[in-house]
């Protein structure tokens, strides 16, 4: 850590003098990054994935309603639907048609971190989703829209839910904040994003597919193509200190 940084930490809150003192620390007793690396090969070889196009009258629960749109027989999730676009860039209007994702809900994209040592420590999770093009990548600790952790699939409710959905009086919150997704592809969609920071005394079992990593040790992961998944990069982008 710099000179410079040291002398500015008395004069900043604790929360962040936490933050720098993460972001420079690269040393991890709990996961070293070498090691994170056997980590992630080793789940991606416990993990069978194989992605299929299909027509839409064989996914269960899909289909066309009554306005031509694709959407869940629930009438959860999201749906897909066709809009008109009329802008003006630099003074010259264009128009086209365009399909977009209607998915009105608010989800949550949500990293649990605690102090252990004197080191602020971030809980990640290896997460596979059908779109990645590498298996497994480094997510949230919570990264869940309102159907999913409603169990509108009939699925189970995503690990530490708790910390993040209801009463969070008493948390120390580093962020939380609604951020918009991308707006080409998304109708007006936003999902709230925060970072609580847990009590050094409390104890949490932690899942296979998770792993507790400094800050510094994302930022060098963030090198890699296709390892931090988008909804990381999100939440950890609102950090201020």
């Amino acid at each position: 850590m710099s000179n410079e940084i040291k002398s500015m930490l008395p004069t900043l809150p604790d929360h962040s003098i936490d933050l720098i003192v993460s972001s420079t620390t690269e040393e991890n007793p709990f996961m070293g990054t070498a090691d994170f690396f056997k980590w992630l090969n080793y789940l991606n070889d416990q993990v069978t994935f194989e992605t299929e196009f299909v027509p839409l009258n064989e996914i269960k629960g899909w289909g066309f309603d009554a306005h031509g749109n694709i959407r869940h027989n629930s009438g959860r999730f999201f749906s897909i639907e066709g809009i008109k676009i009329k802008a003006s860039f630099n003074e010259k209007e264009s128009t086209w048609d365009q399909p977009i994702i209607n998915q009105p809900e608010v989800g949550f994209l949500g990293i649990l971190c605690q102090k252990k040592d004197g080191v602020l420590y971030f809980l990640m999770q290896g997460k596979i989703e059908p779109g990645n093009v590498n298996k497994i990548q480094i997510s949230p600790t919570l990264q869940a829209t309102k159907s999913n952790f409603s169990q509108v699939h009939g699925g189970k409710v995503p690990p530490f839910l708790e910390y993040f959905k209801g009463n969070i009086e008493g948390r120390t919150i580093i962020v939380d904040q609604l951020q918009s997704e991308q707006g080409a592809r998304f109708l007006r969609k936003r999902n709230r994003n925060m970072i609580i920071k847990m009590d050094e005394s409390e104890e949490i079992t932690v899942p296979e597919n998770f792993c507790w990593l400094t800050l510094k040790q994302i930022k060098i992961l963030l090198q890699y193509p296709n390892l931090v998944n988008m909804d990381t990069r999100t939440v950890l982008s609102c950090i201020q200190l």
